[in-house]
């Protein structure tokens, strides 16, 4: 087997992304004929929460467009409950942005179940149950913006679903795209609050790990790593107790001392604690996810050969740092659940967020770039 393989079979070899300029002149081109649009965004307090709508109104384009807003209540004792003005100013500026230009919904995620459990990803799952719930549409457009990753990942995963289980004869599938608003100095601002004492696996990434028929299967961890992480990657590692560590690194990047910067934050969990071998990080560009998607296919495809002796191997990844990065991780987790690899996401989930410095200085909206990932649709068809 060529280290070429994995690339050849792909899925997103070759792919559509644009950002700034480019995702404006895109969206002009994509709208010049009459499309019908299905826009999910976050009522959140992110400040970048209407960048990606405002984009994609501003473009024009005949047909229906429409706008669920994804409201999700982190419980009574919530640390983002103290950020409720900015979500009031979030939505009335969302109000004002489509008046008279599109309806606008409201749907609600249940965080919590009646006993106490989170049951977030699989309420985000159950957004949509059939075909018929985006059959109407030509573009469904997920804002991940202002969404929590517990949100964010099975609601793709479950659209992609949809989209790829669907008979052809049933009618013609939407294209879906991911937008996100990328400003890596805002995402440091936002913090992880009131941290959960245990990790977990994501629906609807982690169920085959349970299996007791490869339960003596060596369990490779990939983690994502993003800056004030240290306290969910020791709680990743007592669930997962990988095998084997191979940590992915944003390289290049906006700030080209970011990756150093990261390896002198985790040092000592890293090269003390875990053991981690130098020569198992991954490089993947901060701006390109398809490059995270790229690099962690490859990582895996190796591991999965090298440890075919011992019958394979489990995978775990997960995703720690930007919403960007993050999206690699997503489209990688699955693929390869897809073709059938032991795959999990391994995620701490929080009580909510808190922002910790000011959101001037690079913490604004106005230091944020759209990007825009075309991720399944005509684009790929033959």
């Amino acid at each position: 087997m060529s280290v070429a393989e994995p690339l050849a079979t792909a899925r997103w070899r070759n792919y559509v992304m644009e950002s700034g300029d480019g995702l404006e002149s895109f969206w002009r081109t994509h709208f010049r004929q009459e499309r019908h649009v299905l826009f999910i965004l976050g009522k959140g307090f992110d400040p970048r929460a209407c960048l990606g709508l405002r984009s994609l109104l501003e473009a024009g384009g005949a047909g229906r467009r429409d706008i669920m807003a994804v409201e999700f209540d982190e419980g009574p004792s919530s640390p983002s409950k103290a950020y409720r003005p900015l979500v009031e100013e979030n939505w009335t500026a969302l109000q004002a942005l489509v008046e008279g230009r599109a309806t606008l919904s409201v749907r609600v995620v249940r965080i919590w179940s009646d006993d106490g459990r989170r049951i977030g990803a699989r309420s985000a799952a159950a957004l949509f149950s059939t075909f018929g719930d985006v059959s109407g549409y030509t573009d469904i457009v997920v804002d991940i913006s202002a969404l929590p990753r517990g949100i964010y990942f099975p609601l793709i995963a479950k659209i992609l679903h949809l989209l790829d289980t669907t008979p052809e004869n049933t009618g013609r599938r939407p294209n879906l795209h991911v937008v996100v608003a990328e400003n890596p100095l805002l995402d440091r601002c936002i913090q992880d609050d009131g941290i959960d004492e245990t990790a977990a696996y994501l629906h609807p990434f982690g169920a085959s790990l349970e299996m007791e028929a490869t339960a003596d299967h060596p369990k490779v961890w990939i983690p994502v790593l993003g800056e004030r992480q240290g306290t969910q990657l020791v709680r990743i590692y007592d669930l997962v107790m990988p095998d084997e560590i191979a940590p992915v690194l944003p390289s290049p990047s906006v700030n080209p001392r970011r990756s150093d910067d990261l390896l002198l934050e985790y040092r000592e969990l890293l090269f003390d604690r875990l053991r981690v071998e130098p020569s198992n990080f991954i490089y993947a560009c901060e701006r390109n996810p398809f490059e995270v998607y790229r690099q962690i296919g490859r990582a895996v495809f190796h591991y999965r050969e090298a440890l075919q002796p011992l019958g394979g191997c489990k995978v775990v990844l997960s995703a720690l740092s930007t919403k960007l990065l993050s999206v690699g991780t997503l489209l990688v987790a699955y693929e390869l659940k897809q073709k059938r690899v032991e795959i999990g996401v391994a995620h701490v989930e929080c009580q909510g967020y808190t922002i910790g410095a000011a959101r001037g200085g690079g913490g604004s909206q106005a230091d944020s770039e759209l990007f825009g990932l075309w991720i399944a649709g005509e684009c790929y068809e033959p």
